[in-house]
């Protein structure tokens, strides 16, 4: 815990000094034509992390030294937060091609002005590099967590996951843009939880895909190798992970699992094999919480719609007969000019007078 907080501690510093000294570099009259309306580019969300990291998370870290077991909580409650990393990391290399190819010596400038051993593309690798160090602070912290603190533990054990996603997400987000020739709006199907490249069969057809799984979606792509060497991804097909069912175990390998849709045939089975077991148990893993969610949300909508309708799962036994219960429906209509009956305001409306007999 002490390491966390120092480290912590030393990490706030670093960020606050890029913000001091170095954005103001992006207002000066001589920046170079290519740097100019360039700040977001080069520095990402920096400022944001340090506000969350000075203001909020820093004081959490503080506040738990003398109970260190429970910082998973910290981890936690600010879980949205820590996707501020992501969206760093997937910039960080447009960043990079831009202070390499455009800006080093206006930089370097900055840097021997300040007498600093570190140039700003060090600088700008902290929050990379933090995010792998709270990777390896929980790790300890779960090993010597022993089985008779089980609250702390599992504490500590989500915070870690909720960081090793964040490691990981920004790499899918960044793969996520190479997919090309797409007819589906990825934005709208709920957060990338992670991709990777399966060996697929399908009836007696075998191939290699990269797939996406989103919240909403499971999206079948081919890996192309562009001419510098860089990987795209060639939109095939997809489904609505609402449309479709898994099973855990396919084979004897240990290594598949498959897809299956509740509206169609049998075979239309997709089975996937993972490069290895640990993946294979990632991805069925999160299968199973997405399909379990939408199994709940579409067991409240179901319930929401009964009530709506008047057959809820609480029926309507609290009503007793009273002088203002309305005890005869029918509604007797009387011709313009032949009776005082009064008005019922469904004059204009002659069907409703058989409304009884269309009940029985």
């Amino acid at each position: 815990m002490e390491e966390l907080l120092l480290t912590e501690r030393d990490y706030v510093r670093s960020l606050g000094y890029i913000i001091t000294h170095y954005f103001p570099e992006m207002e000066r009259l001589d920046l170079p034509q290519d740097l100019r309306g360039q700040r977001g580019l080069i520095f990402g969300n920096l400022e944001k992390l340090y506000d969350f990291h000075r203001h909020f998370f820093l004081k959490e870290l503080e506040g738990s030294l003398k109970e260190p077991l429970r910082v998973g909580r910290s981890f936690l409650r600010h879980k949205e937060s820590f996707g501020l990393y992501a969206l760093y990391s997937k910039n960080k290399p447009r960043s990079d091609a831009l202070l390499i190819n455009y800006a080093q010596d206006f930089f370097k400038n900055k840097q021997l002005e300040l007498g600093d051993k570190m140039d700003l593309l060090s600088y700008l690798l902290k929050p990379v590099q933090r995010i792998s160090k709270y990777n390896l602070l929980l790790q300890d912290m779960v090993k010597k967590c022993g089985p008779e603190r089980g609250r702390e533990r599992a504490e500590l054990q989500a915070a870690l996951e909720v960081v090793r996603f964040q490691l990981r997400h920004g790499n899918d987000l960044l793969a996520m843009d190479d997919i090309h020739d797409c007819d589906v709006n990825m934005k709208e199907q709920g957060q990338l939880i992670r991709q990777d490249e399966f060996l697929v069969s399908y009836r007696k057809r075998k191939c290699f895909r990269h797939i996406f799984l989103f919240q909403d979606l499971i999206l079948f792509s081919k890996t192309k190798k562009t001419e510098v060497g860089n990987d795209v991804y060639l939109y095939k097909q997809s489904f609505k992970t609402s449309d479709i069912g898994m099973t855990h175990n396919a084979g004897d390998s240990g290594l598949c699992f498959e897809i299956w849709f509740r509206r169609r045939k049998s075979q239309d089975t997709y089975t996937f094999q993972a490069a290895s077991a640990e993946v294979k148990d990632a991805w069925t893993k999160d299968l199973e919480r997405i399909l379990w969610e939408q199994a709940l949300r579409n067991r409240e909508i179901r319930m929401q719609e009964r009530v709506f309708m008047g057959i809820g799962s609480k029926p309507f036994m609290d009503i007793k007969h009273s002088e203002a219960a309305i005890s005869d429906r029918a509604i007797n209509c009387v011709p313009a000019g032949k009776g005082t009956a009064p008005s019922t305001g469904l004059d204009d409306y002659p069907s409703y007078s058989n409304e009884k007999q269309m009940l029985k």
